[in-house]
């Protein structure tokens, strides 16, 4: 045989053997925004009244390839919902306040916490420890929510910056399936 009909030969056999070992080939260009959606969707119809309007906002602007407003409709359903943990427990404030205090009590940054409005004063990141020390959520969900902190600051202030449909995908699916459905949150 020579090179040319080796080389068909092989061909023929990947053929035979593609045709015996059939894998279903998908196009994840189109599964995945298509599951973020889906992610949306359900997060939205299961919220309640407190941030399923950011979530529905969040799907007209994902629908509507605004990206960046999907991503900061979604960031601002996922702080509500840290903020309703916080409320739902019977001594919730109570017990951030007490690690706020040990934490920040002799710092500039100290904010007293007595109740939903007072967090409103605590920057992003001390909010997210003070979560972390109370045992709202743990070190990966605190580690996680800093790390979209830095998609969402650059997708709402004027940087420039624009976020494409893949990192908006990643965002919104981190955010709704680790944190608003729970898995990482400790007081639900």
């Amino acid at each position: 045989m020579t090179t040319t009909e080796d080389a068909i030969a092989q061909i023929q056999r990947l053929g035979e053997f593609q045709e015996t070992h059939r894998l279903p080939v998908t196009n994840i260009a189109k599964q995945a925004p298509a599951a973020a959606l889906h992610s949306l969707r359900d997060a939205a119809a299961l919220a309640p009244a407190t941030y399923e309007a950011y979530l529905k906002e969040a799907i007209d602007c994902y629908e509507n390839g605004a990206y960046r407003g999907a991503v900061l409709m979604v960031w601002s359903a996922t702080v509500e919902h840290i903020y309703s943990a916080i409320a739902s427990q019977r001594s919730g404030f109570k017990t951030l306040e007490k690690h706020n205090a040990a934490r920040f009590g002799q710092s500039s940054a100290y904010k007293k916490v007595k109740k939903k409005d007072d967090l409103l004063y605590l920057s992003d990141q001390n909010f997210f420890q003070i979560c972390e020390d109370a045992g709202v959520f743990n070190k990966n969900a605190r580690k996680l929510l800093t790390e979209k902190l830095d998609t969402r600051n650059r997708c709402g202030h004027p940087t420039g910056y624009v976020i494409g449909r893949e990192e908006a995908v990643v965002f919104i699916e981190s955010l709704i399936l680790n944190i608003i459905n729970g898995p990482m949150m400790n007081w639900k």
